[in-house]
């Protein structure tokens, strides 16, 4: 079958923003309601009012970039990855399997009449998702642009912390779970923990073609399953839909008693630079950057300058785009880098307390550069090595898995989320040394240089490709190849 005349995809060139559609809808008891109306999602407008917080229910229209979506593909459910200290370099491989589907399907056009403070640009499914993909495929793909753009929502939006696979969550950690929480009876797909209460969130995540009612029903079936949780928690669905455009309606429901004992009520998040906790979980939820940039060739690597603006920046300030800041607008980041052109050797002579730079590696076979500071590269190293000897004792003790031609597939995968949570489990049981540890080291390596961390001085670069669409947050680095992501601007 040959695409409409219609179909199109060029380099998307100087920017890579776009708005989503984001319904946000509260109810109690937790329902799933109709999809909504195509007049209702292209009239979406209002502004999402703060980061940090669920809003009211409404219509809402938010601003965001390719980057920041695919920031939250690298971090969506993150799970201990103490594996991955064997074998580094397939790090890659993951990073791949959760980027790629995204660039394989979905494009950006040109929107219509919209309200001040929208980028005039929408996502949609390309041809190639529309026309030549089956129906195994896409259901594939609506798995992974699913957890993405929930965790895209929740983290960057809402201000929950990095979500973690349920199934990898620790009984013990996890407050007020009841009998019914358990793999046998289901789980949603993610916990992640908010700063504000009620701070446990369960979130389950679903997307489709054409996402209705049927499979969001069965997502709230899941999150208000009887007995899975006794404490306080909200429950959070999580809908992506991928026709018309990228679209999502987030069904909210505060289950439970009001306030959560000694959770935080009002003021601001802290920062991992003052919570242990914050540190710990920003550590894990980077462990692919960090296994990335140590299995590349040292050759590979380089070190790149970001301003004091976007070092400083809050976790818990700012609009959606400016959860992951995007570069070229960040004046301090271009002061910085004029610096280190015009005399390399004085900005090198700086003690690296007083410099912001930031490691930085290509991921082999994609369009993506991914980086973290020294304070959180020598966190990370320090959590690895830690995670490394927790999962030699604890699969010491633990059975090898069958195989043969007769094992049922279900009973390994099964034994396999039994192991997760067995891990989960021991690295619980040493949370307090590992957040000594883990802050020690990130304190040792922010006064640290490049040099006295990996035994080399990465070349120090003060321009990037002309083509490279760059964003940091305070501690970690991603940026694009513009010509990898296509649109159709006309």
């Amino acid at each position: 079958m040959m695409p409409p005349a219609s179909a199109s995809g060029q380099p998307i060139q100087l920017a890579d923003s776009f708005d989503v559609p984001v319904l946000v809808r509260r109810s109690s008891p937790l329902r799933a309601e109709r999809r909504p109306h195509r007049n209702r999602i292209d009239g979406a407008w209002l502004p999402w009012p703060a980061v940090g917080d669920m809003p009211p229910s409404g219509d809402y229209l938010v601003p965001t970039t390719w980057r920041e979506v695919i920031d939250a593909a690298m971090t969506v459910g993150r799970d201990h990855l103490a594996w991955l200290a064997a074998v580094p370099g397939l790090a890659s491989a993951e990073i791949i399997a959760r980027r790629s589907p995204l660039a394989a399907y979905l494009y950006r056009t040109r929107n219509g009449h919209l309200p001040l403070g929208a980028t005039g640009y929408r996502l949609e499914p390309n041809v190639v998702y529309q026309e030549g993909t089956e129906k195994t495929a896409r259901a594939m793909f609506a798995y992974r642009v699913g957890m993405t753009m929930a965790e895209w929502a929740c983290r960057s939006l809402m201000g929950l912390g990095p979500t973690i696979h349920a199934e990898a969550v620790p009984y013990s950690q996890l407050p007020g779970p009841g009998p019914g929480w358990s793999q046998q009876h289901g789980q949603p797909d993610l916990v992640g923990f908010h700063w504000r209460s009620p701070r446990t969130w369960l979130v389950e995540a679903k997307a489709a073609r054409r996402l209705g009612k049927p499979e969001l029903s069965k997502g709230v079936s899941q999150l208000s399953a009887i007995g899975m949780m006794n404490g306080p928690h909200m429950r959070v669905l999580c809908g992506t839909s991928i026709e018309h455009r990228v679209f999502m309606t987030i069904d909210i429901e505060a289950a439970g008693s009001i306030a959560e004992s000694g959770m935080v009520q009002d003021g601001q998040r802290q920062g991992p630079d003052e919570d242990d906790a914050e540190l710990i979980a920003l550590a894990r939820s980077r462990m692919l950057n960090f296994y990335l940039l140590q299995a590349l060739p040292r050759e590979s690597l380089s070190v790149r300058p970001i301003g004091p603006t976007v070092a400083a920046a809050q976790y818990h300030q700012g609009r959606a785009t400016e959860v992951v800041i995007p570069l070229e607008t960040d004046e301090s980041t271009r002061i910085e880098r004029e610096q280190l052109r015009l005399n390399p050797a004085i900005y090198s002579l700086r003690s690296p307390s007083s410099r912001f730079d930031l490691l930085t590696g290509p991921v082999p076979g994609t369009d993506i550069v991914l980086g973290m500071s020294r304070r959180l590269f020598a966190a990370c190293r320090s959590l690895a090595a830690e995670q490394a000897q927790l999962l030699l004792a604890a699969q010491a003790g633990l059975p090898d898995l069958p195989v043969t031609e007769h094992t049922d597939e279900e009973a390994i995968e099964y034994q396999i989320r039994e192991r997760r949570a067995f891990f989960a489990e021991q690295e619980a049981t040493a949370d307090i040394p590992l957040r000594e540890t883990t802050r020690q080291a990130y304190e040792i390596g922010r006064e640290s240089s490049w040099q006295q961390l990996i035994d080399v001085q990465p070349q120090l670069v003060a321009e990037p490709p002309a083509n490279l669409l760059e964003s940091a947050t305070p501690d970690t680095y991603l940026a694009i190849d513009a010509s990898t992501i296509t649109a159709a601007d006309g």
